[in-house]
């Protein structure tokens, strides 16, 4: 397949996918935190799709044979962020589960004394 055509259903789909963002933003389904990463990773998706010479640029700075293939570590090095920011979040939760699980144990503990 010929890298302008990659190039286009790579833009295609970023749009879309941007859209998709900013929508489940607007309708409450998606918050900002997760929104700012995810509309990192296609603003750099789309600008790397739209710029075939920033994107050759790009790959001869990091040492990439074809274009398309920064393009893909770029987009896996995203996935990888967001993947970190997800572990957070969940650590942050099982944090906070850990905490309550003690007050609910200490509650019923008070609760069968006063029995």
């Amino acid at each position: 397949m010929p890298m302008l055509s990659i190039q286009i259903i790579s833009l295609i789909v970023n749009l879309i996918f941007l859209s998709v963002i900013i929508y489940s933003v607007l309708k409450g389904k998606l918050s900002e935190a997760y929104a700012i990463i995810w509309l990192l990773i296609c603003l750099t998706m789309i600008v790397f799709s739209a710029s075939a010479p920033l994107l050759s640029f790009v790959a001869r700075l990091l040492q990439i044979k074809t274009p398309i293939f920064a393009l893909l570590a770029f987009l896996i090095m995203g996935i990888l962020l967001l993947l970190f920011q997800l572990t957070l979040v969940i650590s942050v939760h099982n944090h906070k589960i850990n905490r309550l699980v003690s007050e609910v144990t200490l509650l019923r503990e008070q609760i069968e004394r006063k029995k």
